[in-house]
């Protein structure tokens, strides 16, 4: 029976997760979100330090009108920069990874040409006034460049892409002869994609704009980003997402980079929104939901996919001494410790290991529920830095707290409650172990 229900699993499961893995846009989408991420870290650990310092100076009666001052003004404006572009960011980066697996069957689509395309027809897409009061000016607001405009920044990203390798296939380029420098060959041969792409684009605002909406982003913010919003942050999508990723990894495959492509977009902007409003007010009273991506990727993953920090500690503790499981857990600790896990994955292993399918799966989805309610009702304060996750596990998590207690003892407790759901399965497996060395 379990057998069958593996086969059927691995049947339809591993299609799905190859097709994904070879899908274009979908590698390009998760390739731009992590590039993005080490300006969104920068961003949100400057913001903290300026944060952290206006509230303490206050506290302490320190003016912040000379030396002090200049110095949180300095981290104040690289988190200003670093989180205020990171829609631009997602332009650039995601037309450039798409041209990049594009090229791979059409060498005349240049990465670079569709990443500069790309940036110049978003601002085509942007209103460029501003009225205040009945005055009005030629400017452009910081929301169409933030978390804001994730979404539709990689929509503008993928299709003039798209369009621009359309148009470099087509015959509706410049002919030069093959003695022209490539340099130039290749400036003047964008010239008729470049010019398309932005009448194209700039043609859509114009109809957008006709038809009563603000812009372009405001539209797919109100028929896109709000229903997708809806549907897919909360709970359950979150259980849903877990469990597919363990899934894929029970199997050997890396789910978080299959799934992170699918859930990125959606997930991303919310965790922003909440680490700009910490940063512009210091509070956290008016953070109301909880972001499904610390649910995922910090509370349900302890050490890793699966939760696999209490097992590593668990196989050090009830391992026989000189037996393969407890020199595992020595060689998966430390990585374990930093939230890297294949050592245990694949040494213990757990991919393709029927007693470990169960609390492989199970783990995170119940520290993900847990945490859930811990938030939502007020007992545990949101995670509101992103960082770099390069610090051991409880210490990351004390940043990604600003330095709050609560999402830390939560965080030790679901360890705790990890070792206990664990135990059981991991004494099985070292039975078994053991039955099959005698034999």
């Amino acid at each position: 029976m379990y057998k069958k229900f593996l086969d059927m699993l691995e049947k339809y499961l591993s299609p799905i997760a190859a097709m994904v893995s070879r899908n274009y846009i979908l590698m390009a989408i998760k390739d731009a979100f992590i590039l993005s991420m080490p300006f969104t870290v920068v961003g949100s650990l400057t913001g903290l330090v300026k944060s952290q310092g206006d509230f303490w100076f206050a506290k302490w009666g320190v003016s912040l009108d000379g030396v002090l001052g200049k110095i949180l003004n300095i981290f104040g404006n690289v988190n200003v920069v670093a989180m205020g572009l990171v829609g631009v960011i997602i332009v650039l980066s995601s037309s450039y990874y798409y041209a990049e697996h594009l090229s791979k069957d059409n060498s005349d689509v240049m990465p670079i040409t569709a990443s500069i395309i790309a940036f110049v027809t978003y601002f085509v897409t942007i209103p460029d006034k501003i009225t205040i009061g009945s005055e009005s000016a030629s400017a452009y607001t910081i929301n169409f460049f933030n978390y804001e405009a994730m979404f539709t920044a990689l929509i503008v990203g993928l299709v003039t892409t798209y369009l621009y390798a359309k148009f470099i296939k087509s015959k509706f380029t410049i002919k030069l002869p093959d003695s022209v420098p490539p340099m130039v060959f290749n400036s003047f041969k964008a010239i008729i994609p470049f010019s398309g792409v932005l009448l194209i684009f700039s043609t859509l605002r114009v109809v957008v704009e006709s038809f009563g909406f603000e812009s372009i982003q405001k539209l797919i913010a109100q028929f896109i980003v709000t229903p997708l919003s809806n549907v897919g942050t909360g709970l359950p999508a979150v259980i849903i997402v877990i469990l597919i990723m363990q899934l894929l990894w029970f199997f050997g495959i890396h789910g978080f980079s299959i799934m992170w492509g699918l859930i990125s977009v959606i997930w991303m902007p919310i965790f922003m929104k909440d680490i700009d409003i910490y940063m512009k007010t210091g509070s956290l009273e008016t953070i109301t939901h909880v972001a499904p991506n610390t649910l995922s990727n910090v509370y349900a993953m302890i050490g890793g996919s699966g939760s696999t920090l209490a097992l590593v500690v668990l196989m050090l503790i009830m391992a026989p001494k000189e037996s393969a499981e407890r020199a595992v857990g020595k060689v998966a600790l430390i990585p374990g410790l930093f939230g890297i896990n294949e050592p245990v994955t694949f040494g213990l292993p757990i991919v393709l290991n029927p007693i470990m399918f169960i609390p492989f799966v199970i783990v995170p989805i119940i520290n993900a529920v847990i945490a859930y309610f811990a938030i939502s009702s007020g007992l545990v304060t949101p995670l509101v830095v992103l960082n770099s996750g390069a610090e051991p596990v409880f210490l990351n998590v004390l940043v990604l707290a600003a330095f709050r207690w609560s999402p830390v003892i939560l965080y030790a407790l679901l360890f705790i409650l990890d070792m206990f759901l664990y135990a059981p399965f991991l004494s099985l497996q070292l039975k078994q172990n053991k039955t099959q060395e005698n034999a």
